[in-house]
């Protein structure tokens, strides 16, 4: 309140003077004074007095899917709906303080009536996460600063997820290979046409380009081939809990191993689950399609950072699929020479080294199935 009266006895006395000035002095010089008062003290009462709803902000984010380590650029569309022209906006864009930013970027532009001024920054080497970018903040004033006003803009927040890192796999080791035969883990997906199973009677709804001719025409009786079934093991990541690893390095490591193996399931639409032992019992059941991937790396990028003391693991392991453990001195119940398992630290320290890890290290004999 004291400044707001300040200002006013300020203003108030810089008008009086003018006046005062052009009254008893006369001449060109101060009526010119007054004339340029009168017009600066109106356009400051029409700057305080018009409203900032009238400023729209469209946030646009490029990319839009961000991998860990990525820049991201982040597009700020200012327009203000009006028929007058503003001398100055500052606009500050809030960031959340998980991204560890200097600070956060401001910007001053003018503003002409119905035109669209854009501002853009950028952002280096962001780390994974799902960020929440809240409502910018729009101030304004007069052209002389003595008065100020501020309010948020009307957007909502807007996410921007960070996927973590991965790396491309050029082979899928034996834990993503179809197999041949029955197994019940397993979902059958086609038949191989080059293994003859056997010859069978017909039934309705099988193909004409089954019928076996020979055996039909010998019998008197319609028969089919019956092809080898090819099928397809459904397979469940689990992250171990956060205190099977030492440093946050290797559990950022592991993270992004997950990340590339369902990656790459995605490549070859493999039937995929994840379960992080460090969460209860919360999991992500096995699924297909691009809606569930992205959900298991959303799942990932939101993971939280890495807290040596963090304990909340579960007992219970489901069986309803092959398990796929990521660990490094993991001593969970479920663990066992028959479990496959991606060990960080020793045997794999570095995401480069995930494609020979997983065509070398990990056998078919530990996934219980045969060939």
């Amino acid at each position: 309140m004291k400044k707001i009266s300040w200002r006013i006895v300020v203003v108030m006395a810089a008008i009086g003077a003018a006046w005062a000035f052009a009254y008893f002095e006369g001449g060109y010089l101060a009526y010119h004074i007054w004339d340029a008062t009168q017009l600066l003290a109106g356009i400051t009462l029409i700057q305080v007095l018009f409203p900032l709803q009238r400023v729209r902000i469209e946030r646009h984010i490029r990319p839009d899917l961000a991998t860990e380590g990525d820049s991201v650029t982040i597009e700020l569309m200012i327009q203000a709906n009006t028929w007058w022209p503003w001398a100055w906006v500052a606009v500050t864009d809030s960031l959340p303080a998980t991204l560890h930013a200097d600070h956060n970027p401001h910007f001053v532009v003018a503003l002409w009536p119905k035109r669209t001024v854009t501002v853009r920054y950028q952002l280096a080497h962001v780390p994974r996460g799902i960020y929440t970018l809240k409502a910018p903040r729009i101030a304004t004033g007069d052209v002389l600063g003595l008065w100020e006003k501020s309010r948020l803009a009307t957007n909502d927040p807007m996410s921007m997820i960070i996927w973590p890192q991965t790396t491309a796999l050029t082979h899928l080791g034996h834990v993503f290979q179809q197999w041949a035969g029955n197994t019940e883990m397993s979902r059958r997906i086609s038949e191989d046409t080059s293994l003859l199973l056997g010859i069978r009677d017909y039934v309705s709804g099988d193909r004409l380009a089954q019928i076996h001719w020979r055996t039909t025409a010998r019998t008197g009786q319609f028969k089919v081939k019956q092809f080898e079934p090819t099928t397809q093991p459904q397979i469940r990541i689990i992250l171990d809990d956060m205190q099977a690893f030492q440093t946050e390095r290797e559990w950022e490591l592991a993270i992004q191993i997950a990340a590339s193996l369902t990656d790459v399931a995605a490549r070859y639409t493999q039937p995929l689950g994840f379960l992080w032992v460090g969460d209860g019992d919360q999991r992500i059941g096995i699924g297909t399609g691009r809606t569930h991937y992205e959900t298991i790396l959303n799942y990932l990028a939101a993971l939280p950072r890495f807290h040596p003391n963090s304990h909340n693991s579960m007992t219970f392991i489901p069986d309803d699929a092959i398990p796929l453990w990521i660990t490094m001195r993991g001593n969970h119940p479920a663990l066992s020479d028959a479990v496959p398992v991606i060990r960080v630290g020793e045997e794999l320290d570095q995401l480069e080294d995930l494609s020979f890890y997983v065509e070398h290290r990990l056998h078919r004999q530990a996934y219980g199935l045969s060939h």
